[in-house]
C-alpha cells in the first residue's frame, strides 16, 4: 500500500474457485453464489486483456455487459436518505462474526455466509464492507509462505505484502455477490499528504471502490475505513486546551486503527473529492468536476466537517498568506449549535530537523452567535504554521466516539511583530455562552458571543435572563477578570454582580487598554464548589484607566438577607449598581421598625476610614433615614448599609458608584434669585476669600506628609473656589500629585515584580516628565524589569525547545551525570523531589508527559514567588559541578534546561538576599518530614 490509500498492484483475475481449487488438488465445490461471475471494471487496465469502456469511462472485462450498466452521474439521494446504521446492526454483528475457518475456504464460500437471507443490494454491500473493515491485516498472523490461491486467507496474504489492495479485495466480493463495482484510482490526501503540497502520483497515489446500489453508484474505501488516520503513536495529537478531548496512549491508537469508520461507507461525493480525486473526472460523481489544481489549493475539509454539517465561510484556499493575524469562519447549523464542541491545535510546521513545537495561547476560537465559530490565529514571528481545527457532537454516546479533525490549513505568517501578544488563556469550557450556562439556568441577553469589544471607557455591563425557578439570591455567584498577554494574572476586584429584576448582572471595569479574561461562577445550593459557567475575551480599546472596584463587594450588590426582616424599603436606589456625576449622592430608606438603627460606611480606592466619616451626612425625619455622600473625586465607591436590632450590626444594602465629575458649568442664578444670594463685596479685587488660606495650607500640609488623597481633595477645594490668582499653586500641587502617584505605582510594581505594571510606572513616570524626582525609585523599578525580562526570556527559550529535542533527552538510556543532574534540578522546581527524579526512569515519565502535565506546560505556569527559597538552593547545588560548557557538549536541550535553572535560582537568591545566608538547601521530602517530626 502507498500512502494511506492501497497501492496500485496488478491482479489476475481466475475463475476463481475452480481454477484455484485444481491448482491445490482440490475437488472442485459447485458455488452457492455467483453462478455467473459479475463483472470487473477498473479506471486503469486491470490486466491486459480489459479492455476501455467509453460509455462507463473505465476499463473492463466485458465491455458489452458494461455498457448496460448506468454511466457515471451523482446520486439522486444522499447517504442519510438511504442509510440509518442502526436498521443494519443483525448484518454488521454477522459479518464481524464471521467465523475463522472460512479463511481457508474460497471467497464463493465467504460471500455465500455474508449474503445469506440478504435480499437488497445495500445490505449485501453493508456485510462485505463491514467484513473487510474488522479484517486486522497488519497484526494477523498471516504466514509469509504463500496460500492456497483458492482460499480468502490469499486475498488478505496479498494485502498483507502489498501485492493487492482493500479496493481490489471489494471488487472481487462484489463480483461474487453479483453487484457492479468499480476499482477507481488517482490522488488522495491521506497520512503521507502535508496540507498545501502539490500531490504526485507514486506518493499520494490510492485506489478505492464505487458500487451500484439502487441504480445510483455509491463510493466505498475499505482500507480507510479500517485504519485511523494519522496512524502512529509518535505522530498522534494532543489537544491544547481542554483534557476531556485528549487521546489516551496505545490503547485508544489501536482501537482507532482497527475500528470500522463509517464516513467511508457510501461517501457522498462532495464529502469524497475532499480527499479522493479519481484520475477519472467523471469519477468524481459530481455535476461540476473540481480540476486537480482546485483539488490541491482547496480548504483541506475532513470527515468531521461534513458529519457535523458545517458549511465553510472563510478561507477557501488551504494555504493562507497573512501578515501578523488572520481568521477562519465556519457556519453551523443552529439546531445543534449547542451541541458541538471545538478545540485547536497550533504547530510550527516540520522544519527539515522534523520539530513541531506548538503554540497553545495564539488562537481564540469563539461563537459569535448560534450559527457562526469565528477563529483568530496570531503570531508574533514571521513562519509558517499549521493549523488543525477538531470537534465532536456531545450527543453521541458511541466510547469510540472523539475529537476529530474538521479543517486543517497551512498558516503562513509574512511579518515578524514584537507586539503581537497571546490571547488570554482559554478555559476548559471555552469563550462565550454556551452549554454550561445553559444547564446553570442562564440566558444571554447582552453578549452573545465569545468577545466583547469595548472602544470607550473600559466599563461593561454583561445581562444574563434567569430560566429556572430557583431563589437567585441564594445562588453564590462571582465573577474573575485575568489579564491577557504573556503572563496571565488574576485581577481581583474588578467585577461586581448583582441579581435585579429576575436577572443576573455583572459590571466590568478594565483597567487600560488590552485584553483580558472574563471567567464567570456559579454555585447552586447543592454543589459543592462553584462552576465555571460562562467566559469572555474582553478587548478594550479605552483611552483612560480605571480603579479596581472597592473590595468587599463581591458578594453581590443590592439587598441582604436581612433587608426584609429588619422591615426596610428603598426608597432612593433599589439598584446596587449607582452611576452618577453629582457630587453629593443622597440615598434615603424607609424604616418601619423604629428600634432599627442605621449606619453608612464608605469606602474607595483613595479614602481612608477617618476620612470618610467627613464625608457622610445622615438626616432623619420620622421613619426616612436620608445620607448625604459627598464623592471628592473621580472614582468607584463603596457603600454599605447597616441595621441595628439590638443584636449587632447586619449587613442589609450594599451599593457600588460610580462617579464620574461632570466639567458643566454651573448656570447663572435667575433674577428671581438675585434677592436670596450675598452680594458681592464692593472690592473684590481686595476682599481675599477666607477659605483660601485654610486650602492652601491643607494642599501644603498634604505635600508635606505625603497624603496623596488629602492633596487630590485640597486641590479640588481650590479649582473650585474658580480664583485666576491661585493657578501656581494648583499646578504646584498637581506636580507633587504626579511625583505621589509616580512613586507609589513604581513601588508597588517593583514590590508585586509586575512586569506590566513596572513598563506602565515607568511610562508614567516619563509622561509626567517627573523621572529626575524619581531618580533612585526609577533604578531599582528598570532593574526589576530587566530581571523580570530575563527569567521571561529564559523561560521562553525552553518552551521554544522542539519536541524531538525533549524527547533526545528523554531517550537516555543511561543519561551522561551532567544531563541527569540538570533535569533533576528542573523538576525539583517544579515540585519533584530527589528521590523521586534519582532514577532516570522517574525522568523519563515526566518528560513524556502531554497537556496539561507536560513539563512546558508546568514551566509555563511556574510562579516564582512560589518557589521556596530552600528548595531553590537545592536545585542550585544539584547544578553546581558542572558548567554550562560541559552541559552544552552533551546535550544542546540540557544547556537551555542548565541556563532555566541557574538563572532562575539566581532571581529567587536576589529576592531573598537578607535571609538566603540563614537557609539550608533541601532537595528531599524526607528532610522536612525529619524536622516537622522534631
Amino acid at each position: 500500500m502507498i500512502g494511506m490509500g492501497c497501492g496500485s498492484s496488478k491482479i489476475t483475475v481466475r475463475e476463481h474457485d475452480i481454477e484455484g481449487q485444481k491448482q491445490n488438488g482440490e475437488k472442485p465445490r459447485e458455488n452457492k453464489v455467483a453462478p455467473e461471475l459479475g463483472r470487473l471494471l477498473s479506471t486503469y487496465q486491470l490486466i491486459p486483456s480489459f479492455k476501455e469502456c467509453a460509455e462507463l469511462h473505465c476499463f473492463a472485462d466485458d465491455v458489452e455487459k458494461a455498457k448496460l450498466l448506468p454511466p457515471p452521474v451523482p446520486p439522486t439521494t444522499k447517504k442519510h436518505e438511504i442509510f440509518d446504521i442502526n436498521k443494519y446492526k443483525k448484518v454488521d454483528e454477522r459479518a464481524v462474526k464471521a467465523p475463522s475457518k472460512l479463511l481457508k475456504q474460497p471467497l464463493s464460500n465467504l460471500v455465500e455466509y455474508l449474503t445469506e437471507g440478504l435480499e437488497d443490494d445495500l445490505s449485501k454491500v453493508r456485510a462485505i464492507y463491514r467484513w473487510v473493515t474488522c479484517q486486522p491485516v497488519d497484526s494477523m498472523k498471516i504466514p509469509n509462505k504463500e496460500p492456497s490461491q483458492s482460499h480468502t486467507m490469499f486475498q488478505l496474504w496479498r494485502i498483507k505484502h502489498r501485492k493487492g489492495n482493500y479496493a481490489q479485495l471489494i471488487s472481487l466480493l462484489c463480483r461474487f455477490a453479483q453487484l457492479p463495482c468499480i476499482i477507481i484510482h488517482g490522488k488522495l490526501k491521506g497520512s503521507t499528504y502535508e496540507v498545501g503540497e502539490k500531490l504526485d502520483e507514486e506518493q499520494h497515489y490510492g485506489e478505492w471502490n464505487a458500487v451500484l446500489v439502487d441504480g445510483n453508484w455509491r463510493f466505498i474505501n475499505a482500507y480507510w475505513g479500517t485504519c485511523a488516520e494519522g496512524g502512529t503513536e509518535e505522530e498522534m495529537w494532543e489537544v491544547v486546551d481542554k483534557g476531556d478531548g485528549e487521546l489516551k496512549g496505545d490503547q485508544q491508537s489501536r482501537q482507532l486503527f482497527y475500528s470500522c469508520d463509517e464516513n467511508y461507507f457510501l461517501t457522498d461525493p462532495d464529502q469524497m473529492v475532499s480527499t479522493h480525486l479519481p484520475s477519472q473526472p467523471s469519477w468524481q460523481l459530481l455535476a461540476n468536476p473540481v480540476t486537480e489544481d482546485d483539488f490541491t489549493e482547496n480548504a483541506f475539509l475532513k470527515d468531521r466537517f461534513f458529519n457535523m454539517n458545517l458549511k465553510l465561510k472563510k478561507p477557501k484556499k488551504c494555504v493562507v498568506m497573512c501578515q501578523s493575524e488572520t481568521e477562519l469562519v465556519f457556519e453551523i447549523p443552529k439546531e445543534r449549535s449547542l451541541n458541538l464542541d471545538f478545540q485547536h491545535l497550533l504547530f510550527r510546521m516540520k522544519s527539515t530537523q522534523g520539530n513541531l513545537p506548538r503554540y497553545d495561547r495564539y488562537v481564540f476560537l469563539q461563537r459569535t452567535n448560534d450559527e457562526t465559530l469565528q477563529i483568530r490565529v496570531r503570531s508574533p514571528v514571521a513562519d509558517t504554521f499549521r493549523f488543525e481545527l477538531v470537534g465532536k457532537d456531545v450527543t453521541v454516546r458511541d466510547k469510540t466516539y472523539d475529537y476529530d479533525w474538521i479543517a486543517i490549513y497551512k498558516l503562513v505568517f509574512g511579518k515578524d511583530d514584537d507586539s503581537i501578544e497571546p490571547f488570554p488563556e482559554c478555559p476548559i469550557i471555552g469563550w462565550g455562552p454556551g452549554r454550561a450556562m445553559m444547564e446553570f439556568g442562564l440566558a444571554p441577553m447582552s453578549h452573545f458571543g465569545g468577545e466583547i469589544k469595548n472602544k470607550d471607557d473600559g466599563k461593561i455591563e454583561v445581562k444574563f435572563g434567569t430560566t429556572s425557578d430557583k431563589d437567585w439570591n441564594k445562588v453564590k455567584i462571582h465573577g474573575e477578570l485575568v489579564k491577557g498577554g504573556g503572563e496571565s494574572e488574576p485581577l481581583p476586584d474588578h467585577v461586581i454582580h448583582r441579581v435585579e429584576n429576575g436577572d443576573v448582572i455583572f459590571n466590568v471595569n478594565t483597567p487600560k487598554t488590552g485584553e483580558y479574561a472574563l471567567k464567570l461562577y456559579a454555585k447552586g445550593e447543592r454543589d459543592k464548589e462553584a462552576k465555571n459557567i460562562c467566559n469572555y475575551m474582553i478587548t478594550s480599546e479605552q483611552k483612560g484607566e480605571n480603579y479596581a472596584f472597592p473590595r468587599g463587594f463581591q458578594g453581590g450588590l443590592g439587598p441582604k438577607e436581612a433587608f426584609n426582616s429588619l422591615g426596610l424599603r428603598a426608597l432612593s436606589h433599589q439598584s446596587g449598581m449607582i452611576e452618577t456625576d453629582e457630587e453629593v449622592l443622597e440615598i434615603s430608606f424607609e424604616k418601619t421598625n423604629e428600634n432599627i438603627e442605621l449606619s453608612l460606611s464608605l469606602t474607595g480606592n483613595t479614602i481612608r476610614p477617618e476620612m470618610a466619616k467627613r464625608l457622610i451626612e445622615e438626616t432623619v425625619e420620622g421613619n426616612i433615614v436620608t445620607y448625604k455622600v459627598r464623592l471628592p473625586q473621580t472614582g468607584n465607591y463603596g457603600i454599605k448599609v447597616m441595621g441595628n436590632r439590638g443584636r449587632g450590626n447586619e449587613n442589609v444594602y450594599d451599593y457600588v458608584v460610580q462617579y464620574k465629575k461632570s466639567h458643566k458649568k454651573k448656570s447663572k442664578p435667575s433674577q428671581n434669585a438675585a434677592s436670596e444670594m450675598p452680594k458681592p463685596p464692593p472690592e473684590p479685587q481686595v476682599q481675599r476669600d477666607p477659605r483660601l488660606t485654610e486650602y492652601i495650607q491643607t494642599m501644603k500640609r498634604a505635600i508635606q506628609e505625603q497624603n496623596e488623597t488629602d492633596l487630590e481633595l485640597a486641590l479640588d477645594d481650590l479649582k473650585n473656589l474658580g480664583l485666576p490668582t491661585v493657578k501656581d499653586e494648583i499646578q504646584y500641587g498637581e506636580t507633587e500629585l504626579d511625583v505621589m502617584r509616580c512613586r507609589r505605582e513604581l513601588n508597588e510594581a517593583t514590590e508585586l515584580k509586575d512586569m506590566d505594571a513596572l513598563k506602565s510606572a515607568l511610562q508614567l513616570t516619563k509622561t509626567k516628565n517627573v523621572e529626575n524626582r524619581l531618580t533612585e525609585e526609577v533604578v531599582r523599578a528598570k532593574a526589576m524589569l530587566d530581571r523580570l525580562r530575563n527569567i521571561a526570556k529564559l523561560m521562553h527559550a525552553v518552551l521554544g525547545l522542539d519536541q524531538k529535542t525533549i524527547a533526545e533527552i528523554r531517550g537516555y538510556q543511561h543519561p551522561p551525570p551532567a544531563v541527569h543532574h540538570v533535569m533533576m534540578a528542573s523538576l525539583l522546581l517544579l515540585g519533584h523531589w530527589e528521590e523521586e527524579t534519582e532514577d532516570w526512569k522517574n525522568v523519563q515519565i515526566a518528560l513524556g508527559k502531554l497537556g496539561k502535565d507536560s513539563i512546558k506546560r508546568k514551566i509555563q505556569e511556574l510562579k516564582v514567588n512560589d518557589i521556596p527559597l530552600d528548595v531553590a538552593l537545592g536545585a542550585r547545588d544539584l547544578i553546581r559541578d558542572f558548567t554550562l560548557d560541559q552541559v552544552r557538549m552533551v546535550s544542546a536541550g540540557g544547556a537551555t534546561f542548565y541556563i532555566w535553572v541557574r538563572g532562575l535560582t539566581e532571581e529567587i537568591e536576589k529576592r531573598n538576599a537578607e535571609i538566603v545566608h540563614t537557609v539550608r538547601p533541601r532537595t528531599s521530602q524526607r528532610r522536612k518530614d525529619k524536622t516537622s517530626l522534631g
